[in-house]
């Protein structure tokens, strides 16, 4: 199985204030997925697709994700640079983020100026058939201008068309965009998808749902996004039980619970990893079983993740995590 993931990598500057690294939630699941496919020898490739800048920290993450091992297929642009953020933790440990991000080099990825070919290096993976998956995020979508949206949309559909797969994480900033076009774009990227990676919380903000009331339960979130088109459909709720639905059933997986919550910045990017690493490599298909052991794989790594600070823990506190059939 070849993956690509689309969207845009940040400095990160941790909330221990012990230097900086780097993080994006498109780049924290694309990496997370190519250590555990390192780890456990799994027949999935993972190619990364950005912009980036010519200056010292485009550089350094370059050289980073070289010493991973992780495919980089990145352009330069000659004027803007990465994106920054800073997090911040409460005493719970929840996360959140301050951004410094309008002069992030991806923004320009369609740009016709930067694209010295006809197809951007994205759009010519998905023609050529170096690739069999693409995984965009809420995100990927966001920091685009409105008809490079249009591009990658159609792009992403055509790719389907030819049998690949569109992979979905709601990932939803309000700093990025309005929740009324957060959800027009889901609305049509749904019926794409082989499989929505939706967040309870991040759902209820895109529709403008209350906390509670029946269209904010699991179950209706779930069966909304089933009945936009969506094939398989994983709904994360933290540390309550994730659902997973399809045609044919519903599921809750119970959420592995932590000692301490030191930083819960990159959970939901590690559970998508995890959730792929036994997703991508079962049978074609699949059944309940699959399902509930690629769940239970996506709560152990993001319990692994939320006890250290950062969005990418180093490699050696990487676990052991179990993808039982891989």
């Amino acid at each position: 199985m070849r993956i690509g993931f689309f969207g845009e990598v940040m400095r990160e500057h941790r909330a221990d204030g012990r230097g900086y690294g780097f993080g994006g939630d498109t780049l924290n699941t694309a990496l997370y997925l190519h250590r555990l496919s390192t780890q456990h020898r799994l027949n999935i490739e993972v190619q990364y697709f950005t912009l980036l800048g010519q200056d010292a920290a485009s550089n350094q993450l370059a050289a980073t994700l070289a010493e991973e091992g992780l495919a980089l297929r990145a352009g330069r642009h000659p004027a803007k640079t990465l994106g920054q953020y800073w997090i911040d933790i409460d005493a719970a440990g929840e996360r959140s983020f301050r951004y410094q991000r309008d002069d992030s080099a991806v923004r320009q990825y369609f740009a016709a100026e930067q694209t010295s070919l006809k197809q951007t290096p994205l759009e010519q993976a998905l023609v050529n058939g170096s690739l069999d998956a693409l995984y965009l995020s809420g995100i990927s979508v966001a920091i685009l201008p409105e008809p490079d949206r249009q591009r990658l949309y159609q792009a992403a559909a055509d790719f389907v068309g030819r049998g690949g797969w569109l992979i979905y994480d709601n990932n939803f900033r309000p700093l990025l965009w309005q929740a009324e076009a957060a959800a027009r774009w889901q609305q049509k990227l749904l019926p794409l998808c082989q499989l929505a990676l939706l967040t309870d919380s991040d759902e209820r903000l895109i529709w403008q749902l209350p906390d509670a009331g029946p269209a904010a339960t699991p179950a209706a979130l779930v069966d909304a996004a089933l009945h936009a088109g969506a094939y398989t459909v994983l709904l994360k709720c933290g540390a309550a039980p994730c659902w997973i639905g399809t045609a044919a059933l519903r599921l809750q997986v119970e959420a592995q619970q932590v000692r301490q919550l030191v930083d819960s910045s990159g959970a939901g990017d590690a559970f998508a990893a995890g959730f792929l690493g036994r997703f991508l490599t079962a049978p074609d298909a699949l059944v309940a079983a699959d399902l509930v052991a690629a769940a239970q794989a996506g709560h152990q790594l993001a319990a692994a993740v939320v006890q250290q600070h950062g969005a990418i823990i180093p490699r050696e506190l990487m676990p052991q995590i179990s993808l039982q059939g891989a």
